[in-house]
């Protein structure tokens, strides 16, 4: 392969990867959203149902709206019936394997 070819194939290669990125940690996040609800404390659902994430080129966010959700996430000594405090830190730290491999599975596809 003559090194026009090469650059040319690597050039390709790095756009789908650009391209999928975005994609790839917007699955990833929705991952921690799912088994972030799982924890969540649900009196009503709004909660829960109010999780949401956003995808900004490489980055992606999870939110939970309003005052409520910070108190309901910090409170420690709040008893739950369904649920738990620390109910999104925790799977940023359980799930980033996971993750991870969602990840490289979606940024597999440029190969």
């Amino acid at each position: 392969m003559d090194d026009g070819r090469l650059f040319d194939k690597l050039t390709a290669l790095e756009e789908a990867v650009d391209d999928l990125t975005p994609l790839a940690v917007g699955r990833g996040m929705e991952h921690v959203r799912g088994v972030a609800a799982t924890l969540t404390p649900i009196r009503s659902g709004q909660l829960v149902g109010a999780a949401g994430v956003t995808v900004h080129g490489d980055e992606a966010e999870l939110t939970y709206p309003g005052p409520y959700a910070r108190r309901q996430h910090f409170e420690l000594d709040w008893k739950h019936t369904h649920g738990q405090a620390l109910y999104l830190e925790q799977p940023m730290r359980t799930e980033a394997d996971a993750v991870m491999q969602i990840m490289a599975d979606t940024l597999g596809a440029a190969f």
